[in-house]
C-alpha cells in the first residue's frame, strides 16, 4: 500500500471535527520544529558562546581558588611565597 493510499484510507475513517483538530496539530508542531530550526541556526552547536567555553571557565575557577587560598594564607599571618 503506498502513502498515498494509507493517507486516503486515514482522511475515509476520521470525521470533520477529528481532521480538524489533526492538522491544527500538525500545524503547531511544524511551528515548534521552525522555532527549533531558529534557534540552532541563531547559535549553532559547533561555536561555543560563553557558557560553553570551558577552558576559560576553568581558568576563572582556578584563579578564583587560588585568590581563596592567598587570602586565606595572608589572614593566617602567613607572607606571600
Amino acid at each position: 500500500m503506498t502513502t498515498r493510499e494509507k493517507l486516503d484510507r486515514l482522511v475515509d475513517q476520521l470525521s470533520e471535527p477529528s481532521l480538524k483538530a489533526e492538522y491544527a496539530r500538525l500545524l503547531r508542531e511544524r511551528q515548534i520544529d521552525r522555532q527549533i530550526v531558529r534557534s540552532y541556526e541563531r547559535t549553532p552547536q559547533f561555536e561555543p558562546d560563553g557558557w560553553a567555553d570551558q577552558t576559560q571557565a576553568n581558568e576563572r575557577s582556578r584563579r578564583s581558588l587560588l585568590r581563596r587560598l592567598d587570602d586565606e594564607e595572608r589572614a593566617a599571618g602567613h607572607g606571600p611565597w
